[in-house]
């Protein structure tokens, strides 16, 4: 009897561990270690105040299906794309893509959006157009390491070189700009902006101006470090991302936050290249 029962117990303790070291494997296929991810003030995908937003979910939904450890920062943007850099930060969320960051990291795209030109009722009339903006004396606020739509961004190094461009540290520091005048106009997106100022004063003291062609968009995606993950792991990520929008995961956290077609719009289904 003691024998049989030592037997089951070597079988089961066997069963354990190589379901143990199965799932160990799993992880290995994302991470290798516990991974530090950055957060930042972005309206309704974060708000540091309530430390809760579309990217924290997104955060603990790819923990869950991963196994992988996250120690969560909240950082300024700039000092973001420093530390995926210098490897001292693993990923971040809601990146734009731009040939600069594909050197250091490996863009996975998961929602799509569109800046709007945010202008003081004040001094709106002097300028409705792009052209007439950079022909005026206006100013324009920008979050220091945000990238927008191309045409945007353009038009910001024309304002830079003329000095008409003031730097923010972030979201709510640009729309403080605005309040207080130190900046003519300011570029974001709704689901950002309306997550700070109401829709009274909206339309009492802004004017939304919409300069950028139709077919341009903003990208968010997640940016993994290259001196933290493989590209063997970051295709297993773009797949992992991929599933979960077919299968209504993003577009449930979505709803989370979003009326219904707002939720769904945000989330993106187009190409990809996680190279």
């Amino acid at each position: 009897m003691f024998n049989v029962w030592l037997l089951r117990w070597t079988l089961a303790c066997c069963a354990v561990g190589l379901s143990m070291s199965a799932t160990a494997a799993d992880v290995q296929q994302y991470c290798s270690r516990p991974m530090r991810v950055a957060l930042f003030e972005f309206g309704v995908m974060y708000r540091s105040a309530t430390g809760d937003g579309i990217d924290a979910r997104l955060v603990d939904a790819l923990s869950k299906r991963t196994g992988c450890t996250f120690v969560q920062v909240v950082l300024p943007r700039n000092r973001i794309w420093n530390e995926l850099q210098n490897g001292s930060l693993d990923f971040a969320t809601a990146a734009i893509p731009t040939p600069e960051r594909k050197v250091y990291g490996y863009l996975l795209p998961y929602l799509k959006t569109r800046n709007l030109v945010l202008m003081r009722s004040a001094t709106a009339a002097q300028a409705t157009t792009m052209t007439e903006f950079e022909a005026s004396t206006l100013r324009m606020g920008v979050v220091r390491g945000f990238r927008h739509e191309e045409v945007y961004d353009q038009m910001i190094a024309r304002l830079a070189a003329q000095q008409k461009v003031v730097e923010a540290s972030d979201v709510a520091d640009d729309l403080r700009l605005l309040e207080r005048g130190v900046v003519d106009a300011i570029l974001s997106q709704p689901i950002v902006f309306r997550q700070y100022l109401d829709a009274q004063r909206i339309q009492n003291e802004l004017v939304l101006r919409d300069w950028a062609p139709k077919e341009q968009y903003s990208l968010g995606a997640l940016i993994l470090s290259k001196k933290s993950f493989t590209q063997d792991q970051a295709r297993r990520w773009d797949a992992l991302l991929v599933a979960m929008q077919r299968d209504g995961t993003l577009l449930k956290i979505n709803r989370e936050f979003l009326p219904a077609d707002q939720a769904r719009d945000l989330v993106y289904t187009g190409p990809r290249s996680p190279d």
